[in-house]
């Protein structure tokens, strides 16, 4: 399918958004050059929505060695086209009215990468300008494809340094003549930075590092000499610092400037990443670049010092709003601290901060320093401490969505706290994490009084950012639970789940006015769109990412299969139709088991955690991964040539030989032989390890 005129202007030009469609299509990552995530669309409003059906569905996506991961992509519509990723990078075009696929692209990444990837083989999605789709690949690439045909047209390395954990899993964005590009690995081992690239070329235009690097080499900036003297002498350079720009950019043609949101430091704790102290810019922090030049116009940091993972990487949305009687253009943001943040977007300065959920680290944010006013308790360098929210955040990667219609933001917020363990043994290794810490997820063995009731759920919270404070808040959900959301002119929030269910809601009230049980679990945000005068909902499906190691209560593939999923709703549109039901895993044989198998096992159990929890979790079954904690006979026959041979590699199943000896591996295997032939009344108890996107 060609696309037309129409098309032509509005994936070639590089602002596009409603305006310039009537609201028919969803042409920019966050809907609108603002990044509201909002829709003026209203065919589907509070009176028509309990006709909702299903229009139709696409399932093509492509899946290596029968292993499915997690869909966080937004689609892109424009002209009738729809745009979207699916695991391993991997683009599709179909026709948005009924699904059928135009193009596919694969950039076929190495399975190997999965390694460096800290949550999942996933992808948020691609940007359109020019006549082109662009899209950033897992192993580092930034390609450019031809809109019609899908065919590529350049593709540019974007990594400084391919030997390190670096991977891209965000989406690019548009801004001005330039596409922008960021990558993931904070939680691995590398140094952040933002890249700008012609949109014509694919020529680096400019670069921006987020955090300084050994000293030994030079600053690339004033602004890099100038974080550097909040950072220790003796920092952790060998770690990488973190810092990574890997999913939230929000570009401001009226002020010229692009937003990003800067990731957590490498490893967690200061005192491990930066012995002596400092604030360690330009960690967790909202950063404003001129997107010609890429110098930066000020910054704001959300979590001086941060040792709790407490990025500000999520998504950033611009808005006027009257506060105080006075129009301001303000940026919004609600990081994983806790605090939700309005900021003037021309100087930095902040106008509010309020926690949107309950927070222990920090007493409040001083209204005049914009800083933190911390108490100790979320100190854990000497003794493990309780911590609200957890390392996964108050509000993690899924989208929060404004509507200027009632004035409300639309967080999907995780409520629960983590204690958090120093591990002072940290140190960098190809393919793992330089975390710092252990955690433990509630219910805890002892639970201070002092502290709130620990809790693990998921809730939808409508925060007013004027009257700074919630409005309503929805029934509790799964832990990972709460998609992404997005808002109309109808009056609604769409919001998928973990647990299959897709809800909408009133946006006033939030009371639920529908809901579609899919049997997919959704943790992307829904797209709106519509053609020929029919609206349409875009609900991408399947779960992975930080959770993908082990399914958490509630969530749909404890019951169904979790294959990716497109469901796309219309009015009068179709039931649901649910995955097969997911049938209990066969045990196989119990392996032999020897003296020497068991006196290898505790080893075993330290290296299988140290390499292998991650994806395989511990005491399977394993959530998306194989049960490793149940081979089959030919998989105990193969081990050696799965784990260092790389014979599952197309899979995402890597060689661990570069970090693995053969000794190293014959002790895992002996760890698990042992496990396996245990009783199941024995056997080790599954336990969820965080992990971070």
């Amino acid at each position: 399918m060609a696309l037309g005129g129409l098309a032509a202007l509005l994936v070639g030009a590089a602002h596009a958004d409603h305006r310039a469609s009537g609201g028919a299509d969803w042409p920019l990552h966050g809907g609108s050059a603002s990044e509201q995530r909002y829709s003026p669309l209203a065919q589907i409003d509070r009176g028509d929505v309990g006709r909702l059906g299903v229009a139709w569905t696409f399932d093509k996506f492509v899946v290596r060695g029968g292993v499915h991961h997690g869909v966080e992509t937004t689609p892109l519509v424009a002209d009738g086209v729809m745009y979207l990723t699916g695991p391993w990078s991997v683009v599709y075009a179909l026709d948005a009215r009924t699904g059928r696929q135009l193009w596919v692209y694969d950039p076929q990444v190495d399975g190997g990468w999965s390694r460096k990837a800290c949550c999942d083989v996933v992808n948020r999605g691609v940007a359109l300008a020019g006549g082109r789709v662009y899209v950033g690949s897992l192993d580092g690439f930034l390609i450019a494809l031809d809109a019609r045909t899908g065919k590529p047209l350049w593709r540019v390395n974007t990594l400084t340094d391919r030997s390190r954990n670096y991977t891209i899993t965000g989406a690019p964005r548009i801004a001005g003549d330039k596409v922008l590009i960021g990558n993931g690995g904070a939680d691995m081992g590398v140094r952040g930075y933002v890249s700008a690239y012609d949109l014509n070329t694919g020529v680096l235009a400019w670069r921006f590092f987020t955090v300084p690097g050994d000293p030994a080499r030079g600053d690339e900036s004033p602004e890099i000499t100038f974080a550097r003297k909040t950072w220790s002498p003796h920092s952790r350079w060998d770690m990488g610092g973190g810092g990574t720009v890997y999913d939230a950019m929000t570009y401001d043609a009226e002020t010229g400037l692009v937003y990003v949101g800067v990731g957590n430091g490498g490893p967690h704790p200061a005192w491990i990443r930066s012995p002596g102290g400092g604030d360690n810019l330009f960690l967790s922090s909202i950063v404003a670049l001129d997107a010609r030049t890429g110098r930066m116009k000020w910054y704001y940091q959300t979590t001086p010092g941060d040792s709790w993972d407490y990025t500000a990487t999520q998504n950033i949305i611009l808005a006027d709003i009257v506060v105080g009687g006075k129009p301001r253009k303000v940026l919004m943001q609600a990081p994983k601290n806790g605090f939700f943040y309005m900021l003037d977007r021309q100087t930095g300065k902040l106008i509010s901060a309020d926690a949107y959920t309950t927070v222990t680290w920090a007493e409040r944010i001083d209204p005049v320093t914009g800083r933190p006013v911390e108490h100790g308790a979320g100190d854990y360098s000497a003794s493990p401490k309780i911590v609200w929210p957890a390392a996964a955040g108050g509000h993690n990667w899924q989208p929060m969505a404004f509507s200027p219609q009632t004035g409300l933001v639309y967080i999907p917020v995780l409520e629960s706290p983590l204690r958090y363990i120093n591990d002072p043994t940290v140190t960098y290794r190809p393919g793992s994490g330089v975390v710092g810490h252990g955690a433990q997820i509630p219910p805890f063995p002892d639970e201070p009084a002092a502290q709130p009731k620990p809790v693990f759920q998921s809730v939808l919270k409508a925060w007013d950012p004027v009257g700074r404070r919630v409005v309503w808040s929805s029934t509790p959900g799964p832990y990972w639970g709460g998609g992404g959301v997005a808002t109309t002119a109808g009056g609604l929030v769409f919001q998928g789940g973990s647990d299959g269910v897709f809800t909408v809601r009133d946006a006033a009230t939030g009371a639920i006015l529908k809901t579609l049980d899919t049997g997919t679990a959704m943790m992307a945000p829904p797209i709106t769109y519509a053609i020929d005068g029919v609206q349409y909902v875009a609900a991408p499906g399947g779960y992975g990412g930080a959770f993908g190691a082990l399914y958490v209560a509630g969530t749909a593939p404890l019951k169904y299969e979790n294959p990716e999923r497109l469901i796309v709703f219309k009015l009068d549109g179709a039931r649901p139709r649910t995955p097969p039901l997911r049938q209990p895993e066969t045990r196989n044989p119990r392996p032999p088991v020897s003296a020497e198998d068991r006196a290898l096992a505790p080893r075993g159990q330290g290296l299988y955690l140290a390499n292998c929890a991650r994806c395989h979790a511990y005491g399977g079954p394993a959530g998306n991964f194989p049960n490793v904690w149940n081979l089959s006979a030919d998989k105990h026959a193969a081990f050696d040539d799965i784990v260092l041979g790389g014979a599952l590699n197309y899979g995402g199943m890597a060689s661990f030989t570069d970090v693995l000896s053969k000794d190293d591996v014959h002790a895992i295997h002996a760890f698990l032989r042992v496990e396996q032939a245990k009783d199941a009344a024995t056997a080790a108890t599954p336990k969820i390890h965080l992990s971070r996107p």
